[in-house]
């Protein structure tokens, strides 16, 4: 079983490293649209949801969806004055932009969130600019792959060792037990590897590594999970 990983940025170095991914993220970036603006709050609609006057409706990326979120009102108000980081020019079916906000202070919104245990950091698609850096401040626990409590058709963090790597049908199976039939497992599909192997992946080196994935569970021969993009998983290193 993978012991937990424990991670925390000091302070100065997570003032540092905000200004580094700011200054950097046309690296992070690249190819994508990306502008930075200053505006003030009009309106706060929980949990991720920010109407800016002059921007308009704006929504946080990179955080997993909680409507019981309430966390967002002990950083900012109406009136506030935000630099916001704009990801796309092209809003969501509710008319929201994704972007990445900044407090007057420089403080990042998202890291704050993050960093105080009211956020969950999820790649959503066009979603993964400076998700890495949200993983580093994240301090939700994981579940171990090999624990009994993983619970079904819901979201969960897991964490363990990959035993063996299995390819089924042009389908990638990465195996955390010794029973395939009932042990956590994440299945990639043929189409997803494409794009695990642009992102530096190659699954037959994972075997004996300890792995981190983040997503929906289902039941497939045991929970499984099936991540839509490559940023759902991490490898541990230790």
């Amino acid at each position: 079983m993978a012991s937990s990983v424990k991670r925390f940025i000091p302070s100065y170095l997570y003032l540092i490293s905000t200004l580094l991914f700011v200054g950097l993220s046309g690296f992070w970036v690249k190819g994508a649209f990306a502008q930075s603006v200053t505006d003030t709050i009009k309106d706060i609609q929980l949990p991720f949801h920010v109407t800016l006057e002059k921007n308009g409706d704006i929504r946080l990326a990179g955080l997993l969806f909680d409507p019981q979120s309430t966390s967002l009102n002990d950083l900012v108000k109406i009136g506030d004055r935000v630099t916001v980081r704009l990801l796309s020019d092209k809003p969501d079916r509710y008319g929201r932009k994704p972007a990445h906000m900044y407090l007057k202070d420089g403080r990042w919104v998202q890291g704050e969130l993050v960093r105080e245990g009211k956020a969950t950091p999820f790649p959503y698609p066009g979603e993964t600019a400076f998700i890495r850096d949200l993983y580093l401040l994240e301090t939700r626990q994981a579940h171990s792959a090999l624990s009994e409590t993983i619970a079904l058709d819901k979201f969960a963090i897991v964490e363990g060792r990959v035993i063996d790597v299995a390819v089924i049908k042009g389908t990638t199976y990465l195996n955390f037990g010794n029973n395939w039939r009932s042990d956590f497992t994440i299945k990639v599909s043929k189409k997803m590897q494409k794009k695990f192997r642009a992102f530096g992946f190659d699954f037959p080196t994972l075997k004996e590594r300890d792995v981190r994935i983040r997503g929906w569970v289902f039941q497939q021969n045991g929970p499984m999970i099936a991540p839509e993009h490559p940023a759902q998983l991490e490898v541990i290193e230790k």
